[in-house]
């Protein structure tokens, strides 16, 4: 190609890159500018369009110049480095989009507990060691006590932070695995997808075991170099940083780090065989993990000796897939079909829930099959991987074995959990599949891959990036509801506790009001006290089926869930607009967003 052409191909991506970064910079301003002014039930279709334009073209640079071949091989490296950092920027924005647009918290469940377990730290009423795993709170307190801003608002940030770790540290494993800026480049993208988040029991809210499964990046990113480090050595950089790694894990979620185990003795175990059996081999001359296997084993039961929690868990998990294995008794089978009728009432299928949700992550599924096979029947293509593929090989069996086991448990989410971490081991030997499946395998080759396989390489990722995304907040493109909770929800909720009779106990939708309770007030533990109504309680009149007087509360997030969200599956919403009509029911307090009722049971008359 003559030097003008290399020259204006230079000045293109040069001119692109700038468009790109002032898109992602104009998108964070536009968002911030049309901050939510109540609940959203979608952040996707309630985030101005020109937001979302942006985000799609300083992603479509950022692929583009990454992918694409360029003439001018001299300034390749640094165009596919600002190509990465802003494909980073766009990642940022979009997972930062609930703190960007000024959400007042987000979710449901465990991460209003979560909040209120901080607002009980930073109050002083708890300390870290009275929780189980206290990682975010600290983290959130922190940030609340150094920027001074408020709590709920300090505990997204704990909740991105995470993410942009785990954005990081992925495309640097990869690149440690792999020494090649394409296979860097590969893993960024790959990272970019968040496959770890399924919004199955892994979510983009405060949630211990997301934030620590995220994190887990680092820990692999270590273990990858802490293998490639000098034997003959007592104590490296990269040893001790692995250890520190090992303790904030823990402390972000002893579960998390059970499953770490179970893969470190796994891979403990290729290490011991090696050194036996082929003692020549690449696995037999890396430093061993034994004592980092050890020291994990040793931090996670000293954590959880104190307290019998997570040996009640286990005792329960073993026990039920025992039952499962003698009776057939039990396992996730029933739950699947009563979900996947649910999501036939609310209008969709199985198939194609399981499409949005796990497209992405059953492709890289595949890819590590592929990989493992490869480095399994020494597969030449694989060679410079084998080692590291049957590392993550052995990990990934471990941790298939305990997804049986909790998948075999009647009730149970978590086999979703140990999905998560699995998913992580995906992303990094999926990315390295990619890169060396279409990586060329001659002069000839590799002319006709710069021409055609890159570009393909950038479309391939635009389409799953799109799929994956789409699919990260809830939202009722995947029959759910968002989990924003916004200051009218926060504030009724807070004024009704402080004003409402202790004798009378409150009901609401599905859950009831019981986390709400936790964020509130802080409840070192778990209010469970507060009870749901049923349907059949709402169509047949409320106060005829209670035994006692109650606080009925309904807010927004509940009408727009029930009505729209899930297609009045349970809850119509003339049986919603019907509650105060009731003439044994009050309205006795509402701020646009949360109505409370006071419901006189006609059984207590």
């Amino acid at each position: 190609m003559s030097p003008q052409s290399a020259v204006d191909d230079d000045l293109f991506r040069k001119v692109a890159l700038v468009v790109g970064f002032l898109a992602v910079a104009g998108s964070a301003l536009v968002a911030r500018a049309s901050p939510a002014t109540g609940y959203e039930l979608s952040i996707y279709a309630m985030t101005s369009p020109l937001v979302w334009a942006g985000l799609v073209i300083a992603l479509s640079v950022a692929l583009t110049v990454a992918f694409v071949p360029s003439s001018n091989a001299a300034h390749v490296r640094g165009h596919q480095s600002l190509a990465l950092v802003l494909g980073g920027l766009v990642m940022a924005v979009f997972a930062g989009l609930p703190i960007i647009r000024g959400y007042k918290y987000v979710g449901h469940h465990d991460a209003l507990t979560h909040l209120g377990w901080a607002r009980a730290l930073s109050e002083g009423t708890i300390t870290p060691f009275d929780l189980y795993y206290p990682g975010i709170h600290t983290v959130g307190v922190m940030i609340h006590s150094a920027l001074g801003i408020p709590l709920t608002r300090s505990m997204l940030f704990a909740v991105l932070l995470p993410v942009i770790v785990f954005l990081v540290f992925v495309p640097l494993c990869v690149g440690t695995i792999v020494p090649e800026r394409r296979a860097v480049v590969i893993g960024a993208f790959a990272g970019f997808l968040l496959l770890p988040i399924t919004t199955i029991s892994m979510y983009l809210e405060a949630h211990a075991m997301t934030q620590a499964v995220l994190l887990s990046a680092v820990f692999l990113y270590l273990f990858t170099k802490y293998l490639r480090t000098d034997r003959g050595g007592s104590y490296t950089a990269v040893g001790v940083a692995l250890l520190l790694v090992s303790m904030a894990l823990v402390i972000y979620h002893p579960q998390l780090v059970a499953h770490l185990i179970v893969v470190l003795l796994g891979i403990s175990a290729i290490q011991f065989l090696a050194r036996r059996v082929s003692t020549g081999s690449r696995i037999a001359s890396q430093t061993t993990v034994y004592g980092q296997t050890g020291f994990l084993i040793v931090l996670f039961v000293l954590w959880t000796a104190t307290d019998g929690f997570f040996s009640d868990i286990a005792l329960h998990f073993v026990g039920s897939a025992v039952e499962f294995l003698l009776t057939g008794v039990g396992g996730a089978g029933d739950s699947i079909a009563t979900q996947g009728a649910s999501i036939q009432g609310a209008g969709g299928s199985l198939l194609e829930i399981f499409f949005k949700l796990f497209f992405p992550h059953l492709l890289f599924t595949l890819i590590t099959a592929v990989v493992v096979l490869g480095a399994l029947v020494r597969w030449n293509r694989f060679d410079d991987v084998r080692a590291e593929t049957l590392y993550f090989t052995v990990g990934l069996v471990g941790l298939t074995v305990l997804f049986g086991v909790y998948f075999v448990t009647s009730g149970s989410m978590m086999h979703f959990r140990v999905l998560g971490l699995m998913m992580l081991f995906a992303t990094i030997i999926g990315a390295i599949g990619i890169h060396h499946l279409t990586a060329a395998d001659s002069t000839e080759s590799r002319s006709w891959f710069a021409g055609s396989r890159q570009p393909l390489l950038a479309v391939g990722f635009a389409v799953l990036l799109v799929l994956s995304l789409a699919a990260v907040f809830p939202s009722p493109y995947t029959y759910n509801a968002s989990s924003h909770v916004s200051e009218s929800t926060l504030n009724g909720y807070a004024t009704a506790f402080d004003s409402s009779d202790d004798d009378v106990d409150f009901v609401g939708l599905r859950n009831g009001p019981n986390r709400y309770d936790d964020a509130v007030n802080g409840n070192e533990e778990r209010m469970r006290f507060h009870t749901d109504v049923s349907d059949d309680a709402v169509n047949e009149g409320l106060p005829g089926q209670l035994d006692d007087d109650r606080y009925l509360v309904l807010t927004q997030s509940d009408y727009d869930r029930e009505v729209i969200a899930y297609n009045e599956l349970r809850y119509s919403e003339a049986d919603l607009d019907s509650l105060s009509d009731h003439p044994d029911i009050d309205h006795i307090q509402s701020n646009g967003e949360f109505d409370m009722y006071y419901v006189h049971a006609e059984t207590a008359a």
